[in-house]
This record gives C-alpha cells, sequence and structure tokens, in this order.
C-alpha cells in the first residue's frame, strides 16, 4: 500500500521534492499545500495531484500518512509539531529549525506519537560521499589528523533579497545553518560527537532588513568542532565573494581525501605523491541513484529509506529528528560562541 504523502511549499517543493516523490512508486501524493492564491491548484493539476490547499492546517488534519514540509525555515517546527501530534510522519526541508529547544520538542513528539520524523539530509546517500565512507571504514587515510571545508558561493552578493528568511537569524537563517550543516553531518556520521565549538559569525553585504530591527544572519563566517576525539575541523565560509568553490578535505597520515561540491567528484592524494587519481563509487551506489551524483543523487535515496522506516522496516541512514538535534545543537552553539567571543561547550546547549 502506498505511503498517501502532503507536500507544504511549492517553491522548492515543486521543482525538487514533489518530482522525486512522484518518481518513487512508494509513495502516493494525494494533496499540496501553498499560501499563494492560484499556486496549489495549478501544481496540484501539472502533476495530478487530487487535492490542493491554501490552509496548512487544513493539509495536516487531511488523511495523510506523510507530511513533507519545504516551506520557508520560520515555519518548520510548527508544522511539523502539528503534523507529528495529528499523526503524521513528517519529512523536515532544511534549514531545519531555528534553535535546539525545537528540535527536542519534535523529538519528544515523534516519541510521544511514535511517529517516523526525518530531516533532508541527502549528501550522506550520495554515491561518492558512501564510497568515501567505506575507505573510511577500511582505515585508508590511516589516523585522521584534520578536516577542512571551503564554501564560497557569490549567491548572496548576486541575489541579497531573493530569500529574504535567509537572513533571520532567530529562525534558522545564515550560510552555516543551511549549507555547512551537510558538511557537519558527514563529520560527526564518520568520526563522532563534537564536544565543542569556535566560532565567527559575520554578514559582509547588504543583508534583507529584519523585523524590529534584529541583527541579519552570517553570511560569511569561520568555524571550527572540537571533536571528543581530539580531531580538530574547520570550516570557512562566505556567500558574498566572486570565488566559487566547495570542497571538504579529510587529512590523514597516509593520504588526503579530497570532495569536491556536495560529492559531485572525489580523489585521493597519497603521502608523498605529486598526483592525485580519482575515486569512482561502486557500482551499485551508482544504480540506486540511477547514475545521478551530488545531493539530486542522494535524495532518492533518501526517501527509500524513509519508506522503509514507515512501512516498520530497518532504514540504514535514514537522518533522523535525533541526529538533526545535535547537528542543531552544533548549531547554535556556533551563534553563542559568536556572539560571546568564546569557546562554548556542546553540552551547554
Amino acid at each position: 500500500m502506498s505511503i498517501r504523502v502532503g507536500l507544504l511549499g511549492l517553491k522548492y517543493g515543486a521543482q525538487v521534492l514533489l518530482p522525486a516523490l512522484k518518481s518513487n512508486h512508494r509513495f502516493d501524493v494525494v494533496a499540496v499545500c501553498a499560501r499563494t492564491p492560484g499556486q496549489a491548484e495549478a501544481v496540484a493539476q501539472e502533476y495530478g495531484v487530487p487535492r490542493w490547499y491554501t490552509d496548512p492546517r487544513k493539509l495536516i488534519a487531511s488523511k495523510l500518512d506523510l507530511v513533507v514540509i519545504a516551506t520557508p525555515p520560520p515555519s518548520h517546527a510548527g508544522y511539523a509539531a502539528a503534523a507529528l501530534a495529528a499523526g503524521k510522519h513528517v519529512l523536515v526541508e532544511v534549514a531545519y529549525v531555528g534553535c535546539a529547544a525545537d528540535a527536542r520538542v519534535l523529538c519528544d513528539l515523534a516519541r510521544e506519537h511514535s511517529r517516523v520524523g526525518a530531516v533532508v539530509y541527502p549528501m550522506r546517500f550520495v554515491p561518492t560521499i558512501r564510497h568515501v565512507g567505506d575507505v573510511l571504514g577500511l582505515g585508508g587515510l590511516g589516523r585522521m589528523r584534520h578536516i577542512q571545508m571551503d564554501f564560497y558561493t557569490s549567491a548572496l552578493a548576486e541575489r541579497p533579497n531573493e530569500l529574504p528568511w535567509m537572513w533571520a537569524a532567530e529562525h534558522g537563517g545564515g550560510i552555516a545553518a543551511n549549507f555547512l550543516f551537510h558538511a557537519i553531518d558527514l563529520v560527526t556520521r564518520w568520526f563522532g560527537p563534537v564536544a565543542a565549538v569556535d566560532a565567527t559569525l559575520t554578514t559582509r553585504a547588504a543583508a534583507a532588513p529584519q523585523p524590529g530591527g534584529a541583527a541579519p544572519a552570517d553570511d560569511t563566517g569561520l568555524l571550527a568542532l572540537h571533536l571528543e576525539s581530539g580531531l580538530l575541523a574547520t570550516f570557512s565560509f562566505s556567500a558574498v565573494v566572486a570565488v566559487i568553490r566547495t570542497q571538504l578535505a579529510l587529512h590523514g597520515a597516509q593520504g588526503s581525501l579530497l570532495i569536491h561540491g556536495f560529492g559531485d567528484e572525489t580523489e585521493l592524494l597519497t603521502m608523498g605523491a605529486t598526483t592525485s587519481r580519482p575515486l569512482f563509487p561502486p557500482t551499485p551506489y551508482l544504480e540506486e541513484t540511477r547514475g545521478e551524483t551530488g545531493l539530486q543523487g542522494g535524495l532518492p535515496v533518501l526517501l527509500d529509506r524513509l519508506a522503509s522506516a514507515i512501512g516498520g522496516a530497518p532504514a540504514p541512514d535514514l537522518p533522523t529528528l535525533d541526529e538533526a538535534l545535535e547537528i542543531q545543537r552544533i548549531l547554535d552553539a556556533a551563534r553563542r560562541s559568536a556572539r560571546e567571543s568564546r569557546q562554548v561547550l556542546i553540552a551547554e546547549v
């Protein structure tokens, strides 16, 4: 029996999530919702969805198994809480929620109502990334020495007002919460929990004005994660520069592994070598994503894992609400560190 799905939010939701859900036979999208008059009806007719709403409460109250939330981040916590309380499973887009307190409430509701909750962290399912996990599991880099990520884009310099919620620091805004979480998720999965955070988060562009004169979220910064193992992971980022580069580098005693983009390509440089060699993921990983790499390749696998979990079957690596809470604690610690100019222990959050 197909899982009946209702989709809230039809901008990114209609562009990416709706086609992915419609292409998976385990899901049946039966309702969509957008507040803009006419948008929900137009999308529903385009994709053959039988019901459409302009009031999210009516969608949540309808006959559904799963509510997928792709609205702007300030609304995520409220809609997810309402869906869980109504006995629905939930899948929440990123940025997830505004703070760890909201994330804890959603974890508690999912347990109370015995519902499956997941967050859209697709990078862990990208074929190249799964292969990197295999290499690390076999000790292919030797003892780990350092992890470093660069994320640079001109997106907010060229289109500063395109996503006004991106500037809302208290509601899941900022580059750290909206892009670095992909790498933070991988670092904690591969190398264990974070003990403390040092962060500098700044705003270098002319940000969209915030209600009440609140300070805008970060568009540039530095982030250092001190893992319980003693390993250090550093992140440098800006969304207002001309350089375009995304790279996650894993440095070990036997070599360095470079992940370009969001898992688009990977290469290995062994210690002492002058040239690197590309790494190609195993065929089964590519078959599972139909040859797609990057985040688009990871999303269908995530949806399959979610369908299995809702059906009561094992769902390895599904990004749960509990895991999302731990990443939210790291982000909250980063914001506190930037405000107070000190290292913040995760235990404080």
